[in-house]
Parts: C-alpha cells; sequence; structure tokens
C-alpha cells in the first residue's frame, strides 16, 4: 500500500487520527502501481548495496597496496 503524504497541516493530522481510530476508510489500492513501487524500491536498494561494496572493495584495495 502506497500511503500519500498530504501537507504537515493540524487537518491532515486529524485525518490520520480518525483513520486510526476507525471513523474514515480508506479505499484499498491494488493495481500495477504497487508493483512497480516494489519492484523500484528492490532494484534501488540492490543498486545502493551494489555501489557501497565496490566503494568498500576499493578502499580494501587501496590499503592492501600501499
Amino acid at each position: 500500500m502506497i500511503i500519500r503524504l498530504g501537507r504537515l497541516t493540524p487537518g491532515y493530522f486529524r485525518l490520520l487520527q480518525r483513520q486510526v481510530s476507525g471513523e474514515v476508510r480508506m479505499q484499498p489500492q491494488t493495481g500495477p502501481v504497487n508493483h512497480i513501487a516494489m519492484t523500484m524500491a528492490t532494484v534501488g536498494l540492490g543498486m545502493s548495496c551494489y555501489s557501497a561494496r565496490q566503494m568498500a572493495e576499493r578502499v580494501h584495495l587501496k590499503e592492501a597496496s600501499a
């Protein structure tokens, strides 16, 4: 489920409180958007881990050759 963040106003906080208490029901959103968002998040996390590993490897190689 994708949570849309609105403007951080007192009215928005009241709406969030009403949603938590069960007074306001949100329509469940299903479809390709959720799958695309999850895929993009997974790819981004994978790229981030790969980049961090590459940088750590370069630092390790420089220390070994010095």
